[in-house]
Formats: C-alpha cells, structure tokens, sequence
C-alpha cells in the first residue's frame, strides 16, 4: 500500500498534518481529488492512504504512525463508506487517537446524510450484518462517535467548489491558530515606548485607544485607560 502526502513544503509544524480517510470507490476520482488538491493549494500537508486495503487485510505500520501524528483526522463519510472494512478499521485508529491523543476528528457527510450514519441505517446497517462479530461492536462505536462530532455536511444542490473551499479553509484557521505563539510578553505602560522601538515600528505621532495592533506577527498592547495616549515621537 501507498501512503500519499501533499507535495508542497507546509508553514505548520511537523505535527500538525491532517489524515484522510474515505471510501475509494465512492470520492477517489472526485470528490477527494478535489479536496487534497485544495490541500495543496494552501499548503496544507495531507495524509491518505492512496489503495484501499485487500479484504480482511490488517493496517500496515506506515499508516497507522501517519494517523497517530495528524493533528486533524478527516473522515469521508459517503454512501458505501461502510461497505469497507479497511475503512471502519481505520476508524476504530482514528477514534482511539482521538480518546488518548486529543486528536482532533471532523466528520464530512458527503451524499450520505448524518443520521444514517449515526443511526447506521440503510447500506450502513445491511454493511455491518455483514461483518465479523468479533469487529462489529466496534465499528458500531466508532461510528456513532465519529457522526456525533461537529462536522461538514454537503447539503443538497449546494456547489462542491464551495463546500470544499470551507472545508480548507477552516482546517487552515484551526493550524494556523495552532502554529502561533499562545501568549504574548507581558508589556507594561511605561515600557511600551521601548518595546515598540524594539520592533521597529515608527517613532512618529501619538496612537490611543485600548489597544495597539502591530503589523507582521499579531501582538496587543492593552493599556488601562482607554483615553490615555502614547507618545511616540
């Protein structure tokens, strides 16, 4: 089995990839294509497993170490998502890694609707009758986590375009959060003068209010009074 990433150089950590799962059949050529070229396009690193698993075939190393170190799990929940083991699998890891890992999993609901899959009903239920008892109480688990979390729905008629556009760009907000410093140096009245200085912002004019926005990297500086001005020329 192959273990695809996107190609592009990424401006998050290492640690803060995404992984993909989803039914081949159903989005390989068209759906999922769409999404990791997205992916791409805003250089985001993603995961996927690019061939789906033989019948009864186990999760080989490469792939569990890619879901075990993303910071985001994608699951692609489609109409025959269920049909395969290899993918219910694969959710059981993901589950799992979001119970001991905090990692974090979203659900896409991708012409199949939340309840089916919550519910396991229709294709969903006749695809479990099926599987082996000693997996099936599992699978039953993991899915009923996974379609409980908050996700993406592709809601009838709506444009694909624009439900992959907001898939990307909330997985970007999300690392980009992630990648910035938490806090900002505490900074007291009487050092702003210096602390602006040091950043090279300019040393003309007076700015007021109850905070100041630097360009570049996000800082404030919040000041007590919110009519109290800084000079700093």
């Amino acid at each position: 089995m192959t273990i695809k990433t996107s190609s592009l150089s990424s401006p998050f950590s290492a640690a803060s990839p995404i992984s993909c799962i989803f039914r081949g059949e159903d989005t390989r050529t068209s759906f999922t294509a769409y999404l990791f070229a997205a992916f791409d396009r805003k250089r985001i690193r993603a995961y996927r497993d690019d061939v789906d698993l033989p019948r009864g075939g186990e999760i080989g190393p490469e792939l569990l170490k890619a879901i075990e170190t993303s910071r985001i799990a994608l699951v692609v929940f489609s109409k025959n998502y269920a049909t395969s083991h290899w993918c219910l699998d694969e959710l059981v890891k993901i589950m799992e890694c979001e119970r001991l890992l905090n990692q974090s999993v979203m659900p896409i609901f991708y012409d199949v609707s939340q309840s089916v899959v919550l519910e396991q009903k229709e294709i969903f239920a006749e695809a479990l009758l099926n599987g082996p008892i000693d997996k099936v109480n599992n699978w039953r688990t993991a899915l009923k986590e996974a379609a409980n979390l908050e996700g993406f729905h592709l809601e009838p008629d709506s444009p694909e375009p624009d439900f992959i556009e907001e898939i990307v760009e909330a997985i970007w907000k999300i690392l980009y959060l992630e990648s910035r410093p938490s806090t900002v140096p505490p900074c007291r009245q009487n050092d702003v003068r210096g602390q602006c200085s040091s950043l090279n912002i300019p040393q003309k004019g007076a700015l007021s209010g109850k905070m100041l926005l630097l360009s570049g990297p996000t800082l404030f500086f919040f000041f007590k009074d919110k009519n109290e001005k800084v000079d700093m020329g």
